[in-house]
């Protein structure tokens, strides 16, 4: 017989935004191995952004490069380029695929 004692434990009972945070980082980690397999730019962001900020820069570029590499561009030459509607289209998806997972994005990145 089981007995309920009102403590969840952890067996899923994640709230859902502690559940998408998980989900980003898990993501994140992977454009990170996969970006150093593939030699992708490196992430420079803007001077004066909180470190919260950063972090969320960063994923948006690596978002925007998996989504450019999809694309066929060789993002791994020194020299690349892309055409400006690509680069702006995969920094739209990047935008809305990390602000689904997280909820709303900073007011600084926008």
């Amino acid at each position: 017989m089981h007995r309920s004692t009102g403590c969840k434990g952890l067996d899923g009972h994640f709230a859902k935004k502690d559940r998408d945070m998980a989900r980003v980082a898990a993501i994140a980690s992977l454009l990170l191995l996969t970006s150093w397999c593939r030699a992708d730019p490196p992430c420079e962001p803007p001077f004066g952004l909180k470190p919260a900020d950063i972090d969320q820069y960063c994923l948006i570029h690596q978002y925007r490069t998996g989504c450019l590499d999809r694309l066929g561009y060789d993002m791994s030459r020194k020299d690349w380029l892309v055409e400006v509607s690509d680069f702006k289209g995969c920094t739209v998806w990047a935008c809305n695929y990390l602000s689904s997972a997280i909820g709303e994005l900073s007011e600084t990145l926008i």
